[in-house]
């Protein structure tokens, strides 16, 4: 399976204005895959070890499917919002 992930999507992902989790994902991400780069992996073996990187750094703010919040409009003509559990 081809990770959606690559070096310019987690470039931009490790910029300090997004969320700090996502933020320390791609950080995990890129030392992964320059570390498997200076040890002489190919290409897709340095990918492979980056996503690895990435997943153990999201888990701890991973929410499964059944856990995500929904969100309900409570007011017509204004942001408030409702979360749903």
């Amino acid at each position: 399976m081809h990770s959606p992930l690559d070096l310019p999507i987690v470039q931009a992902l490790s910029e300090h204005r997004t969320h700090p989790s996502p933020r320390a994902s791609a950080t995990a991400w890129l030392a992964a895959y320059d570390l498997a780069h200076q040890l002489g992996f190919n290409e897709g073996a340095a990918l492979g070890q980056a996503d690895t990187a990435w997943d153990c750094a999201a888990e701890p703010w991973r929410l499964s499917v059944g856990d995500e919040p929904a969100y309900t409009l409570t007011e017509f003509g204004r942001r408030a919002i409702q979360v749903r559990r």
